[in-house]
């Protein structure tokens, strides 16, 4: 009788070992609050209104499986589906941003912001699985995948572009800011955009959006006001090219955005390669 007894209370702690040691590999995404919304009441020449950010988490994601990148395609399109933000709203942007599971990071995990133009490391862009952005100027304005090794592609994908295409609210609300807008394009107008020649001094560094360091030779445009001769270039992670060359020719943009740099621009569209002609000494 105690052998028998022994032997099911062997069995029956073997069995729940074996269970406990079992790991969910069950494809789950997991919207992490809060959303961040930006509102700017004084928004100019092509500036958005009001920004919105959300973000979510992914587990058991595999960057090589395109089935799961469809499964990402089609949360967002339900996603969106539900939220009436581009629709009740005029002259937003909305960004959805995913993250890999692990490394500090689950479903309880709260998104945090940096208060010094940066993301929360926790929530480094090396975290990121991708991101998906829209806007109600333009509608779908694509998607971002991380593919190994540490490199992005970005492109439309068919799933969110065939559900903007047909939502007729939204096509509707796309058109009426069009036609508000008329000529100007924020895409495309050239305000501020200045030409010089400067020199690579060194990278900065941050998160999504990086900054570089370039001291002021000369003017090829007009002349500029400066404090002092070292320029602060922003450009974006996705755009990170191998080196700067040593001197250039750099068309930069004025963003007068607040980030408590001096002589701060950015490169046209947050790339580089826009705004970089190295010139040889």
């Amino acid at each position: 009788m105690k052998t028998t007894q022994l032997i099911y209370i062997l069995f029956f702690v073997s069995f729940i070992s074996c269970k406990k040691g079992v790991t969910d590999k069950t494809f789950k995404i997991f919207h992490l609050k809060p959303n961040r919304v930006y509102t700017d009441t004084a928004a100019v020449n092509g500036k958005f209104s009001k920004r919105r950010n959300d973000f979510f988490v992914v587990k058991n994601y595999d960057i090589n499986n395109e089935q799961h990148k469809i499964k990402i395609d089609s949360f967002i399109v339900n996603y969106v589906k539900k939220d009436s933000f581009l629709i009740q709203n005029k002259n937003v942007s909305w960004r959805l941003t995913f993250f890999k599971y692990g490394d500090g990071i689950d479903e309880y995990t709260q998104h945090e912001y940096d208060t010094d133009y940066t993301i929360h490391d926790l929530f480094s862009y090396k975290k990121e699985i991708g991101n998906v952005y829209f806007d109600t100027k333009e509608g779908y304005r694509g998607s971002n995948y991380n593919v190994p090794p540490d490199k992005h592609t970005s492109s439309n994908r068919k799933i969110i572009t065939d559900y903007f295409n047909t939502n007729i609210k939204l096509q509707h609300n796309i058109k009426q800011e069009q036609n508000a807008r008329g000529s100007f394009n924020p895409y495309t107008y050239k305000q501020d955009t200045i030409k010089v020649v400067a020199k690579f001094i060194k990278r900065i560094g941050g998160s999504k959006i990086q900054i570089v360091q370039y001291k002021f030779l000369e003017p090829i445009t007009r002349l500029i006001v400066l404090e002092g001769d070292t320029l602060n270039i922003a450009y974006s992670i996705a755009y990170e090219p191998k080196e700067f060359p040593k001197k250039s020719m750099l068309t930069l943009v004025k963003d007068s955005a607040n980030v408590g740099l001096k002589n701060y621009y950015i490169f046209p569209g947050y790339n580089p390669e826009k705004g970089i002609e190295p010139i040889n000494e």
